[in-house]
C-alpha cells in the first residue's frame, strides 16, 4: 500500500497558522499595534480603508529593525521576546508569538518598511502570499511603518465570510480603544476611508484618556476605583450604581495593560452590580489589573484575547469586593454627616439576639414577625428642632402623586421613589438578618434522592463541608446519587431539588466558585422585600417620610432597589435656572437661608 502521511508544504502551513491568528481585519490591526507598542512607539497613526479589507497601515516611531532582523521576522516561530519556557512565567511585552507577521503575510499583499534609531540606511520587504517580491534599502525612514492590503485576495472562501466594510471598521475601532486606553502615554493617530479622521494626543493621564475615548458625557457617571489584596492591584473606572448600558461592548478589562476576555473578570463586575442594576443592564467599566506574570496563563489563545489566572476564585472575590466596595461609598450625602446626624445602623446590636432567636423560621414568617413587632417606621420626636435644621444635609418639602417625596439640597431637588427606597431600606436589613442564620438547617420529611452528572458528582463529592455550611444536609447513596435530607432554614422556595441544583450548577459553572450560592438568597429576599415595601398611593405622614428618607441614606447602596430601580433622581439648580431661562452670574444663586 502506499503512503498516506506527507509533510504540508509551507505555504499551507502558514496560511493554517494564518487562519488562528488572522480571523478579520481587526486581527491584523491588533497584532500591529502590539508590535509597535513593544517598539517603544510614542505616536501610532493607522490608516484603513473599506473597514481594513483593501488596506490597513500601522506606522510608528519606536525602535525599528535591521534589515536582518526584518527578513527574520518573517519567518515563523521568530520572535525577540522568548527565549525558553521559562520566559512564559515573567511575560512583560504583548507579540511574544512569532506566527502573527508571516501569518499576515501569508493572506495579503505585506510591505515592510524599517529603519534603526541612529542606523543611516533602513529596508523595504515586500510580500505577496508569503512570497517575497522585492527587498531594498532605503533612508529617511522613522520607527516601522507596516501595510497590508487585499485581505485574503489568495483565499477567496475566507474571504467570502467577511462582514460588510462598516461592520469590520466597528471592530477595527475598537482595537483602537483597546489600545488607546491601555497606554495613555502613547499618542493614536487614525484615518479611516470611509469613518473618518480622530485619535488622542500622548501624554495623558488614564482618567483624561478613559473620559477622552468614552466621551466627556459620561463624565459624571462614573467613579474612580482602587485596591491592591492578594497579589492583585485594580484601578480604573465603574459606573455609578443604577448607571448601565443595554450591551456589554463597553466593558474594557486589561491583566498588565493586555486587553482580555475573562469569565472571573466579567463574573466579578457583574456580582458586584446584581442589585445596583436593572435587568437587561450592564455596567460601563475600564479596569485595570496587575499581577505577577506567573499567576496568569496568556498562551490559552492563539490570538492571546484570553487569559487563565491561577487562583481563579480569589481573583472573582477581588474583583467584586473592590467594586462592591466603592459602590457603597457613592451616597448623595457624605457619610461623615450622616454620622454626625446620630443615623442608626441597619441592625442594632439589640436586634442581633432576636435574629438568632428565629434563625429557624422561614423568611415568610420572620418577615410576618418583623412587620408585626416593628411598626414600618419608628418616628421618633426630636428633641431639639432648632439643631437639626442647622445640621440636616436636606428639606423635605412634601410627597406628591402619592409616591415621590420631594427633599430640597445644598445642590438642587431630590425625588425619591419611596417604594424603591423601601425595598432597599428592608432588603439591607432583611439581608444581614438571614445572612446570620445560613448554617441552620432544617430537615425534610421525606429525603430526596438526587441523580447527579459525573461533573456534577465529583464537584459536590468535594464540596460536602460547604454545604454542609450553608445548611444543607447531603450524603452519598450510590455510584452518582445523593440523599438531600435538610435544607438551609429560611429558604422561601418549596421546589427544594430545583434549588439544590441551581447551587450546584454555579458550583460547577465556575469551577467551585463556593461564595457565589449566597446569591441565591439575595435574590429570594429582592422578591419577598418587593411585596412587603409599601406601594405607590400609600399615605406617609411627615415622620414617616423622614424616617424613610434617613434609613436610605443609611444604607450601604442607597442608589438603587434590589432589582436595579434607582431609588432617587436629582434635578440641581443650575438646571431648573435654565429651564427658566434667567441668566447672568446672580441667576444661578440661590438666595436666602436654605436650612
Amino acid at each position: 500500500m502506499g503512503r498516506k502521511i506527507h509533510i504540508l508544504s509551507e505555504e499551507v502551513v502558514n496560511q493554517i497558522a494564518a487562519g488562528e491568528v488572522v480571523e478579520r481585519p481587526a486581527s491584523i490591526l491588533k497584532e500591529l499595534l502590539e508590535n509597535a507598542i513593544d517598539a517603544g512607539a510614542t505616536q501610532i497613526d493607522v490608516e484603513t480603508r473599506s473597514g481594513g479589507i483593501s488596506w490597513i497601515k500601522v506606522k510608528d516611531d519606536g525602535c525599528g529593525m535591521s534589515k536582518e532582523d526584518a527578513l527574520l521576522c518573517l519567518e515563523r516561530h521568530a520572535t525577540s521576546k522568548l527565549f525558553s519556557m521559562d520566559d512564559f512565567s515573567r511575560l512583560s511585552t504583548y507579540g511574544f508569538r512569532g506566527e502573527a507577521i508571516p501569518a499576515i503575510a501569508s493572506v495579503t499583499k505585506l510591505i515592510l518598511a524599517t529603519q534603526e534609531r541612529d542606523c543611516p540606511t533602513g529596508v523595504i520587504i515586500e510580500v505577496h502570499g508569503g512570497t517575497i517580491i522585492r527587498v531594498e534599502e532605503t533612508a529617511g525612514l522613522v520607527g516601522t511603518s507596516v501595510s497590508t492590503s487585499s485581505l485574503f485576495y489568495n483565499l477567496p472562501p475566507r474571504l467570502k465570510f467577511l462582514k460588510s466594510p462598516r461592520t469590520e471598521l466597528l471592530h477595527l475601532q475598537r482595537q483602537l480603544i483597546f489600545a488607546a486606553l491601555s497606554h495613555p502615554e502613547i499618542g493614536f493617530r487614525y484615518n479611516h476611508s470611509p469613518g473618518g479622521k480622530g485619535g488622542w494626543e500622548k501624554g495623558e493621564g488614564i482618567w483624561q484618556r478613559i473620559i477622552s475615548v468614552l466621551g466627556e458625557e459620561w463624565e459624571k457617571e462614573l467613579c474612580w476605583i482602587e485596591r491592591e489584596d492578594e497579589g492583585f492591584r485594580i484601578y480604573g473606572v465603574v459606573s455609578k450604581p443604577g448607571v448601565g448600558r443595554p450591551s456589554k461592548e463597553d466593558m474594557f478589562f486589561f491583566v498588565n495593560k493586555r486587553p482580555v476576555e475573562s469569565k472571573s473578570f466579567y463574573l466579578g463586575v457583574l456580582d458586584a452590580y446584581r442589585n445596583s442594576l436593572m435587568k437587561g443592564l450592564y455596567p460601563l467599566c475600564v479596569l485595570f489589573v496587575e499581577v505577577h506574570p506567573g499567576e496568569i496563563d496568556v498562551n490559552v489563545h492563539p490570538t492571546k484575547k484570553e487569559v487563565r489566572f491561577k487562583r481563579e476564585y480569589a481573583f472573582r472575590d477581588f474583583v467584586h469586593k473592590a467594586i462592591l466596595g466603592e459602590l457603597s461609598t457613592y451616597k448623595p450625602f457624605s457619610s461623615a454627616l450622616m454620622e454626625e446626624k446620630g443615623y442608626d445602623r441597619m441592625l442594632p446590636d439589640s436586634s442581633k439576639a432576636e435574629t438568632q432567636k428565629s434563625s429557624c423560621m422561614s423568611v415568610e414568617a420572620q418577615m410576618e414577625e418583623l412587620f408585626d413587632k416593628q411598626p414600618v417606621f419608628h418616628a421618633k420626636a426630636l428633641e431639639d428642632n432648632e439643631q437639626k435644621e442647622k445640621i440636616s444635609p436636606y428639606k423635605i418639602v412634601g410627597l406628591f402623586s402619592s409616591l415621590y417625596i420631594a427633599i430640597e439640597t445644598a445642590e438642587g431637588i431630590m425625588l425619591i421613589d419611596q417604594h424603591a427606597a423601601h425595598e432597599r431600606v428592608l432588603f439591607e436589613k432583611l439581608l444581614l438578618q438571614f445572612e446570620s442564620m445560613q448554617k441552620h438547617s432544617q430537615k425534610l420529611i421525606t429525603p430526596l434522592l438526587i441523580s447527579l452528572s459525573s461533573t456534577e458528582s465529583a464537584i459536590l463529592s468535594h464540596s460536602l463541608p460547604f454545604f454542609e455550611q450553608l445548611g444543607f444536609e447531603v450524603r452519598p447513596f450510590g455510584l452518582s446519587s445523593f440523599l438531600l435530607e435538610s435544607i438551609p432554614s429560611g429558604v422561601k422556595r418549596m421546589d427544594y431539588e430545583q434549588f439544590f441544583r441551581e447551587v450546584l450548577a454555579e458550583l460547577v459553572e465556575t469551577d467551585r466558585q463556593k461564595k457565589t450560592a449566597r446569591f441565591y438568597w439575595q435574590r429570594d429576599i429582592a422578591l419577598a422585600v418587593c411585596r412587603q415595601a409599601i406601594k405607590s398611593g400609600d399615605p406617609l405622614t411627615r415622620e414617616e417620610q423622614e424616617e424613610l428618607v434617613k434609613n436610605l441614606f443609611a444604607c450601604k447602596l442607597p442608589n438603587t432597589c434590589p432589582h436595579g430601580r434607582p431609588t432617587w433622581i436629582r434635578i440641581s439648580f443650575q438646571e431648573i435656572e435654565k429651564r427658566f431661562g434667567r441668566s447672568g452670574p446672580l441667576g444661578c444663586t440661590m438666595k436666602g437661608k436654605l436650612f
